[in-house]
């Protein structure tokens, strides 16, 4: 059996209105398509429930909320704090059939980065079916694409063709991003965190003396006792003493809190 890991997850898309958007959106979550316009006023978010595989013992099950912009620049300005923060991903979608729609991710792109931080970019070229239609060029596309280092989908919405690619393959992007700064904040903890993270695995049973220094090999024991009054006194852990030299450590609902927020990941 696999081990299963829990996340959630937002990915914004952006793009002029008329791109195709909120169809790329209907496609990838119901498998269907309208043929008339579809047109969003403000922000529209869809719900969607993935599983990702990471590697050949281990699956995500991931909640996506996927959100949905209407088009005009204004209300790109109005909204784009509250709209990217806390993005994992962002997808820049422009119309293969109208050039100014790929130009104008040229400002989508950087002012929703602005917000988000380092987050993984593609852009979707869509309406693939209109193909005898073409406005922009590859070489055109790729100009476009390369400052933000994002990989280049050819979709349509109305026949489905490459929809699911290019949103599995963000969703595979976020989960491994996920995994890589995971173990960048591993390498990175103090004694503090280290702690946090292994009793927090533990819960109401917590750790004992003797525990900790098999895990945490080479500590010195005044290091860790000083680090473990420190977090108790800030009402992370709570120390059950055993007489006078042995005890044992247990997490509080405020420390477990502490480790979640520096984690991409849910509990089971």
């Amino acid at each position: 059996m696999p081990t299963v890991r829990h996340m959630k997850a937002k990915l914004a898309l952006m793009g002029e209105g008329g791109v195709g958007k909120t169809s790329l959106i209907r496609r990838f979550v119901l498998n269907e398509y309208q043929d008339t316009y579809l047109h969003t006023v403000g922000t529209r978010v869809s719900k969607v429930e993935l599983t990702v595989p990471h590697g050949a013992d281990t699956e995500v099950q991931m909640d996506m909320s996927i959100f949905d912009i209407m088009g005009q620049r204004g209300f790109k300005d109005l909204v784009r704090e509250t709209y990217y923060h806390g993005s994992q991903a962002l997808m820049g979608v422009c119309d293969l059939t109208r050039k100014d729609s790929l130009y104008a991710l040229n400002e989508w792109i950087p002012s929703a980065l602005e917000i988000a931080g380092d987050v993984p970019v593609y852009l979707v070229v869509n309406k693939k079916d209109l193909e005898e239609r073409r406005a922009i060029t590859e070489d055109e596309i790729r100009h476009v694409a390369e400052p933000f280092a994002a990989p280049i989908v050819y979709t349509s919405a109305r026949t489905g063709t490459f929809v699911e690619d290019a949103f599995n393959a963000l969703a595979i992007e976020i989960v491994d991003r996920a995994f890589r700064q995971d173990a960048a904040r591993a390498v990175e903890r103090g004694l503090r965190d280290k702690v946090l993270v292994l009793l927090d695995k533990r819960g109401s049973i917590g750790l004992k003396k003797n525990q900790f220094f098999e895990i945490l090999r080479g500590v010195n024991f005044d290091d860790l006792q000083s680090e473990l009054a420190r977090l108790e006194g800030e009402g992370l852990l709570t120390l059950l003493w055993h007489g006078t030299s042995d005890f044992t450590a247990v997490i509080t609902p405020r420390g477990t809190a502490a480790t979640k927020r520096a984690s991409a990941w849910e509990e089971e």
